[in-house]
This record gives structure tokens, C-alpha cells and sequence, in this order.
């Protein structure tokens, strides 16, 4: 199995009222679904969001800032990573709080071989993204 981050676009089509992927084009290729393996709803929970890594370390005995350097009431993930030198990442903020992933069995060409791919869309932005290719 490889995993991946990589934004594909998707043809989708409705079947029994649920939005599901028909066919899409992932590195210049148009892969064609042949089969819906599973789908699911993966919820992104609030700690999630933001930061990758482990930040910067809350220390008690630090001096506190003044009033003007506290941060303000909403944090934003970018300028967190950016104030935090031990920040390793932040996550998309693109994605809504929600996504459904798809395992679909998908082939390219008109003989080509075929394998299991996992696509997340987010239903907010309507954004994909292929997640997983497993071989068969």
C-alpha cells in the first residue's frame, strides 16, 4: 500500500442519493471505477486541526507576555507554525469538518490492471484527494 496526498479530479455520479466517484484523472491518467469497495465518514476532531508536531512547550515559570503579545482569541494553525519553530507542519485548512473516503477498485486503459484507490471529498469545498493505492 502507498499513501498519498495528492488532489485528483473526480467525476462523480449519484447512486441511491450519495454522491460517489464514477471516474478520475491522477497523474495525467483517467482511471475508470469499476467497483465501490466501502465508504465511510471520517470526522476531523478539533485537536487535530492545526498544528503538526509538538509545538512549543508551555513552561509555568516562563515570564507572562504582555498584554499587547497575548494571542488573540481565535488561533490561526499558519501563524502558530510560524511562531513555533518545533512546528513540523499544519494540516489543510481547506477541509471542512467532515470528509467521506471512498475504496474503489479502479483500471486504467482498456486492459489495464486494476486496484484499490481511496479518495476523501469533502463536501464543503467539493474538494478530492487520493489517499491510498493498494495493489491487488
Amino acid at each position: 500500500m502507498w499513501e498519498f496526498d495528492d488532489a485528483v479530479e473526480v467525476h462523480s455520479v449519484f447512486v441511491d442519493g450519495i454522491e460517489t466517484p464514477d471516474q478520475f484523472l491522477w497523474r495525467g491518467r483517467l482511471w475508470r471505477v469499476t467497483a465501490l469497495r466501502s465508504q465511510w465518514t471520517e470526522t476531523a476532531v478539533w485537536w487535530e486541526r492545526g498544528v503538526i508536531g509538538p509545538g512549543a512547550i508551555h513552561d509555568p515559570r516562563a515570564q507572562r507576555p504582555a498584554q499587547s503579545d497575548v494571542l488573540p482569541a481565535r488561533i490561526d494553525a499558519a501563524m502558530v507554525a510560524e511562531a513555533c519553530s518545533a512546528a513540523v507542519g499544519v494540516l489543510d485548512a481547506d477541509w471542512g469538518p467532515e470528509r467521506t473516503v471512498f475504496r474503489v477498485e479502479a483500471g486504467s486503459g482498456r486492459y489495464g490492471r486494476r486496484e484499490l484507490f481511496d479518495l476523501a471529498h469533502d463536501p464543503v469545498s467539493g474538494r478530492w484527494q487520493l489517499e491510498r493505492v493498494t495493489d491487488r
